[in-house]
């Protein structure tokens, strides 16, 4: 059955994610930046939880207002988190 619409998931901003030869990244759909250092960048984001690792990460554009961030640096890892127990394959087995 189709999962039913609320006003809510119709005022979520669009995630995205655009990452240019390792080294600059733009994400859309951005709701908070948690914690950030040259080594790590935690995000909020519409699609949950988002860790950027790699070195001399920065930031180098930020608007929560329109949920847009800019990240330049060497990027290794980028991971999202589930909040749901099990993880993202958990929810899609339900």
């Amino acid at each position: 059955m189709g999962e039913k619409v609320t006003l809510d998931k119709l005022n979520q901003k669009s995630h995205t994610l655009n990452l240019y030869d390792r080294a600059e990244m733009n994400i859309g759909g951005v709701n908070d930046v948690s914690e950030f250092s040259d080594e790590a960048v935690h995000l909020k984001t519409t699609m949950g939880a988002m860790t950027i690792k790699g070195n001399n990460l920065s930031i180098s554009k930020l608007d929560i207002e329109n949920g847009n961030v800019s990240i330049s640096g060497s990027v290794d890892l980028i991971q999202y988190h589930s909040k749901e127990k099990g993880g993202f394959f958990a929810g899609l087995l339900k």
